[in-house]
């Protein structure tokens, strides 16, 4: 069982993009705007929707009361980061981002809501590169025979997760996500260190919190809206008894903040959630090992 200490990405470390801010013109405090317009704020890399009519000096980013602004989202250049994976950023073919990690290490990176082809990251430091790697995102592990081969219908994988980055301070990533002819889409994007806190076991569950709308009117017809879904995962994990307070300390400090759970690094398992947990305990079963219950929710 392991989870990925998030780097926060501020705007000294994101260096560039070859996404546009430009979803929206950007809020004027001299403009008039009508109900529904929608600007962008660069300085918070947020979009806001207009909530009255008339709305003249109204600044978006001290509205708390949603009285003249709504704020939608972040801008299509910071979806990545948002943390919001069903609200992907898209682009035409390609997708880069170039991140520094400042005083922080970023040994590990996860995706989600990826629809490409592949992936590449490169490392450097001091100007020399130290780290280049492509990952190709066609899913073929249903093939388990000719059949399949032929007629099972292949799909890309929507989850990437990569643990083997060199470890330095003050490096530069580059990550371009590529899908030739096609709009490359990525939920979210997360940076950090890869910490352990013990040993996955049987016993762990997956599952999914949807939250469409599934009713029936009054002649009985079905109505069905769909919405995002949550991953959710129960973690049995079992930690050294010695291990127990600095499980626990890891988990107080992340109590209100989403991290990558990892409980399998390989995908297939279903084990690799970004999000929070809802509760935790750990039973103190030994001298030598303990065991722990983890019940995490993912973001949508």
């Amino acid at each position: 069982m392991q989870a990925i200490d998030p780097l926060t990405i501020t705007d000294s470390l994101f260096l560039s993009s070859n996404l546009a801010e430009n979803d929206y013109a950007a809020w004027s405090a001299g403009t008039t705007y009508a109900l529904g317009a929608r600007v962008i704020v660069v300085s918070v890399h947020k979009v806001y929707e207009s909530a009255s009519s008339g709305n003249t000096g109204n600044d978006p980013t001290t509205d708390t009361t949603g009285t003249n602004w709504l704020e939608v989202g972040a801008t299509n250049k910071w979806k990545a980061f948002d943390q919001h994976i069903s609200d992907p950023a898209t682009n035409a073919n390609t997708i880069q981002y170039v991140i520094n990690s400042g005083t922080s290490i970023i040994s590990s990176l996860a995706f989600f809501g990826l629809s490409a082809d592949a992936v590449q990251i490169q490392v450097s430091y001091a100007s020399t590169e130290v780290y280049n790697k492509t990952f190709q995102l066609l899913d073929t592990s249903p093939v388990i025979d000719w059949y399949t081969y032929f007629f099972l219908r292949i799909t890309k994988l929507q989850e990437l997760l990569v643990v083997d980055l060199p470890s330095y301070t003050d490096a530069t990533v580059t990550i371009t996500i590529t899908d030739s002819g096609e709009v490359v889409k990525v939920g979210q994007v997360v940076l950090g260190s890869l910490v352990t806190l013990g040993r996955t076991g049987y016993g762990s569950s997956i599952g999914i919190e949807d939250y469409s709308r599934k009713e029936r009117d009054t002649f009985g017809n079905v109505i069905i809206l769909e919405r995002a879904f949550a991953q959710k995962a129960n973690y049995e994990v079992s930690i050294l008894t010695v291990d127990a307070r600095r499980v626990q300390r890891f988990l107080s400090d992340y109590r209100a903040k989403p991290i990558v759970w990892i409980g399998n690094q390989d995908p297939t398992y279903g084990l690799i959630v970004y999000g929070f947990y809802t509760q935790f305990s750990i039973n103190l079963s030994t001298y030598s090992t303990s065991y722990s219950t983890i019940e995490v929710e993912g973001l949508t």
